[in-house]
């Protein structure tokens, strides 16, 4: 198991280092480097060194003690827990895809006779490259759109969710109503359409020119007709009742019969954010109120909960189990000075403490790191108690007494015995943690005190559905996926601590 751990450190920090040597985006390695080319490079760096002294000098197999292996038997026999594990590692693979399965930009683009690869390489491509003459980035789902009508040679291939996480509008869609019974009708309603539906002239090149706009009531023509020139000026205004017409007002710029005999397509009607679930436009659980894609903020923000269990669980049981062992192996001075200082954190307000930070710096200028260093400063005590405890008990056994007979200093005693035979209590805690991380971050972005719309927060979407109880797509969606992740971490950190509890597998005799 060492050795595998130490190769897959090799590998993604020498990957991380040459995605950014050769301008690649790899999916989710290359997010070292988004914090900044120094921590990219630091963190890179201490991967690469620490699999190669993991390769070196650690054995290459762990020798888990008997009683570990049974109880790690006794998790897989409880197939709640065990299953959950299992989909949340499949959900965990899932976000590790990044922008190979959400993202705006496509995965491959055949132009010709060039080929193109925008969604793995830091290079942005403009306009120019493919169509026109703009110096911005190229739209790729117009490109997709536009070779598909046959408008320029080659194709493209998008993401199954062609839409990034953040900062990436969608300002409108249009439904064809079809025709049934002389009646209109939205595609797979039973109901008769009623609201404003619009034609459009044909053969108009690129942009698509006005021809009617009628309010439609119970599928016929009800009340305001507008009727428009090529160039945009109104040819007449009439009036309908139950598709009759009641009143008829010409205003002579154009002749009757020349904007009657006009082509036009179908009956469209245009959606405005936020608009429900379309799947001929890739918007599968449908977009919030600025015209972003739900789902791919879902999945941004599962993306960005990952990385934060991961810098969160990494500084607190650090920071905690470190200053807690001690202060059960040293005890005296430094455990009262620790227990005081412990104290004072733990009677802050974390909130208000959160709040304030972010409120000076400011949330445009918040990040990941600074965020959650904020609450990791407040997070660490508690775990400081049950280490405390247990270094108390461990330290008077006798294999800790064996230990310092034989000349081990207090880190090998810490590192090598102490820490190694309390891994269970360690095991049991950290799911609850990483609930405890996700609901912070979500009522944090929720409360308007997380991070900048350039991270994509569960916590927005719930403030934004909150908003519009009319587009019930958003809540429902992020309610399912909040219960669902909370529901599977619960299970598996039930299972563990049912699994390790030395009280329910243990008799007197």
């Amino acid at each position: 198991m060492i050795r595998r751990l130490s190769i897959i450190a090799l590998l993604i920090g020498s990957l991380a280092l040459i995605g950014e040597s050769l301008g690649l985006d790899l999916p989710s390695i290359a997010w070292f480097f988004s914090l900044g080319k120094g921590f990219g490079w630091a963190s890179s760096l201490l991967l690469i060194v620490a699999g190669l002294f993991g390769l070196t000098f650690l054995p290459a197999a762990v020798k888990w003690n008997p009683v570990t292996l049974q109880r790690f038997r006794r998790f897989r026999s409880i197939r709640r827990g065990w299953i959950s594990l299992l989909i949340l590692a499949g959900l965990v693979f899932v976000a590790l895809l990044d922008q190979a399965l959400v993202g705006k930009r496509a995965l491959v683009v055949k132009h010709g006779e060039s080929w193109y690869f925008p969604a793995f390489v830091k290079q942005r491509y403009a306009e120019k490259t493919f169509y026109g003459e703009g110096e911005s980035e190229t739209n790729y789902r117009l490109l997709k759109e536009r070779m598909a009508a046959g408008e320029l040679d080659g194709f493209v291939v998008m993401p199954p969710v062609p839409w990034a996480p953040v900062l990436d509008s969608d300002d409108q869609q249009t439904v064809t109503l079809e025709t049934r019974d002389e009646l209109l009708y939205r595609p797979g309603e039973e109901r008769a359409y009623s609201g404003r539906a619009i034609r459009y002239y044909e053969d108009e090149g690129k942009n698509r020119i006005k021809h009617t706009d009628a309010r439609i009531r119970r599928g016929l023509p009800d009340g305001e007709w507008l009727g428009y020139t090529p160039e945009g000026g109104l040819v007449l205004r009439a009036s309908y009742r139950a598709g009759e017409k009641q009143r008829e007002e010409l205003t002579g710029e154009m002749a009757l019969e020349d904007f009657t005999a006009a082509k036009t397509g179908d009956w469209i009607v245009v959606v405005y954010p936020a608009i429900p679930p379309m799947w001929e436009a890739g918007h599968f659980l449908g977009t919030d109120s600025r015209g972003w894609d739900v789902l791919a903020q879902m999945f941004g923000g599962w993306q960005l909960n990952l990385k934060a269990m991961l810098i969160y669980l990494t500084l607190t049981y650090g920071v905690g189990i470190l200053i807690g062992t001690l202060m059960g192996f040293w005890g005296g001075w430094f455990d009262l000075l620790s227990q005081r200082v412990i104290e004072i954190l733990e009677n802050l307000p974390f909130l208000y403490i959160v709040m304030i930070v972010v409120g000076v710096v400011g949330v445009a200028n918040m990040n990941l790191p600074l965020l959650l260093g904020v609450i990791c400063i407040f997070s660490w005590t508690g775990l400081t108690y049950s280490m405390r405890a247990l270094s108390y008990k461990e330290k008077e056994r006798d294999y800790i007494a064996a230990a310092r007979l034989q000349g081990a200093g207090t880190f090998r005693i810490i590192t090598r015995y102490l820490v190694p035979n309390v891994l269970a209590t360690l095991v049991t805690i950290i799911p609850f943690s990483v609930v405890g991380i996700i609901t912070s971050l979500t009522a944090l972005a929720f409360v308007g005190f997380g991070l900048p719309e350039t991270y994509a927060q569960w916590g927005v979407l719930f403030d934004d559905g909150l908003n519009h109880l009319s587009a019930g797509w958003i809540t429902i969606s992020m309610f399912a996926i909040m219960v669902v992740i909370l529901l599977l971490v619960t299970f598996v950190g039930e299972a563990l601590r049912e699994a390790f509890d030395p009280k329910k597998f243990t008799t007197y005799q």
